[in-house]
């Protein structure tokens, strides 16, 4: 099992392996799903794996990630935002993404380790499907962490 999304682990023994077969379904739509499906699927599985991520990123990307959602921050302008806060030497990473070996000493020990949805939940829809269910795993790991960090 995934120390920090709690979904089974395939043979990879990384669930970005499960990113990897959302972003096909994202690329297999004609025309794609838009920024707001990318950036929330990417967004909702980089929160629910954040051991990877400098505290002070994964708390921005929480506070984008709930932006994005009401409708007050538009992707263009979180992608300027992002390029201009991570341009030259700012680290956002501290090791691979979505290692199970990383240490979550430096986040909020109340940060969730099991989620009511998972990337799994998303890599394996039919494309038409894959917009809302994306919708819905954003929805979800936006109220686990707001229960889980009051």
């Amino acid at each position: 099992m995934c120390p920090e999304c709690g979904s089974p682990l395939p043979e990879s023994g990384s669930c970005k392996a499960y990113l990897d077969e959302a972003l096909l379904v994202e690329w297999s739509i004609p025309g794609g799903p838009g920024n707001r499906a990318h950036f929330l699927a990417v967004a909702s599985f980089n929160l629910q794996h954040p051991a990877g991520f400098e505290r002070e990123v994964i708390e921005r990307l929480r506070e984008s990630h709930a932006e994005v959602r009401a409708g007050r921050l538009r992707i263009e302008d979180l992608v300027r935002e992002t390029r201009r806060r991570t341009n030259g030497p700012q680290r956002v990473m501290r090791g691979a993404l979505a290692d199970p070996s990383l240490s979550r000493e430096h986040l909020d020990q109340r940060w969730p380790t099991s989620w009511p949805m998972t990337v799994l939940d998303v890599c394996r829809v039919e494309p038409g499907e894959y917009a809302a269910r994306v919708e819905e795993w954003a929805s979800a790991t936006a109220r686990a962490l707001e229960g889980a960090l009051r």
